[in-house]
């Protein structure tokens, strides 16, 4: 199974077999690779690393890490700057990163800012890398203070889904990567919804193809539209000003995937009255969400740790936190300026279990 996404300046290349994929997408140029991983899948970057090496691609090192939000940091970045230095690596060097978002996030920014920028080829092992957050280039890590307030924008050379490593994944993960589908088919896909609501969670490799092919095309239709992020690309924020402060105040001891199913939640919520967000819609969502065993009720965080969370997320503008909300299946409004008291109304609301008519 192949499917290729274009609309960038680079391919996204939905696959079955990812390592050969990664090794001739790295071959097409003359260089060396070095590889770096997320040790949860040691044995997918094995399998990258021997067909690179059937293609005559040297592979001058390797670096395994430890991935999540926790090492999305600057010793991570640090530590595999020393790790490219030690293994002579140079600037036709292309960084290969095999494993989810947050280690994707951390070798962009690697190569970002190793040597002033190197190649790198995302190969995404994780449903949420696959669908969003390989794509489009934003690199980083977070500070104590918040999420990703440090990165570049620099983009790939290719972006590899390899769809073979979601078998080796556990549940939890594909409910993560679950939660940002649904968030494209709010943003620009209604047709999208309807197929997570045919689909289960113990699917095949082929079977996730499509899914992850039409996410990803939504993302890159607004990525093209807007590539350093200063207009258009606000859109694919969705749930997002409120998932990013849940991850905070729990201390990321609660997922991305599943701060950002809380967040679609909330976000419809507020919606409500100031947008054509029907009840009917924001059922449909939460019950997709729940299909996949995925909570949509907010449980042990304070109002005040989130809110204070809020006031350090890097889209706030003039001391105002402002939010993407749902207009209708395919359309959302961005920019919209929010009142503390009325976040503060919706997170009462967000920890009860929704009622019969949506919310």
């Amino acid at each position: 199974m192949r499917i290729v996404v274009d609309g960038l300046t680079y391919p996204i290349i939905v696959s079955t077999s990812g390592a050969s994929e990664a090794a001739e997408i790295v071959s097409q140029r003359k260089g060396r690779a070095l590889l770096v991983a997320d040790k949860a899948v040691a044995d997918r970057a094995r399998l990258v690393a021997q067909a690179l090496a059937a293609v005559g691609c040297e592979v001058c090192g390797e670096h395994v890490m430890a991935a999540g939000e926790r090492h999305k940091r600057w010793a991570s970045v640090a530590a595999l700057h020393e790790r490219m230095l030690e293994a002579g690596a140079e600037r036709d060097c292309a960084l290969v990163a095999v494993g989810g978002g947050t280690l994707t996030d951390v070798a962009g920014f690697a190569a970002a800012t190793y040597l002033r920028g190197v190649r790198w080829v995302p190969v995404a092992t994780t449903l949420l890398g696959m669908v969003d957050a390989a794509i489009g280039g934003k690199t980083g890590v977070n500070l104590p203070q918040g999420k990703n307030l440090i990165g570049a924008m620099w983009q790939p050379t290719a972006v590899i889904a390899d769809l073979g490593a979601l078998g080796t994944v556990p549940n939890a993960s594909l409910r993560d990567g679950i939660a940002e589908i649904v968030k494209a088919a709010i943003i620009g896909d209604p047709s999208l919804l309807e197929r997570v609501e045919r689909s289960t969670i113990d699917m095949d490799d082929a079977a996730w193809a499509p899914l992850v092919a039409s996410a990803a095309s939504v993302k890159v239709r607004i990525v093209a539209s807007d590539t350093n992020d200063r207009a258009q690309r606000a859109a694919l924020n969705l749930g997002h000003t409120f998932a990013h402060a849940f991850e905070r105040a729990s201390r990321y001891r609660l997922s991305h995937g599943a701060a950002v199913a809380l967040g679609l939640r909330a976000a419809g919520m507020l919606a409500r009255g100031r947008t054509t967000w029907s009840q009917r819609e924001q059922r449909r969502v939460t019950d997709a969400l729940r299909r996949f065993g995925i909570k949509v009720r907010l449980f042990g965080l304070s109002s005040d740790a989130i809110i204070a969370a809020m006031k350090m997320d890097k889209k706030r503008s003039g001391g105002t936190s402002r939010f993407v909300l749902p207009v209708r299946l395919g359309e959302v409004a961005t920019g919209v300026e929010v009142s503390d008291d009325e976040v503060r109304s919706v997170l009462d609301e967000l920890s009860k279990a929704p009622l019969r008519r949506g919310w």
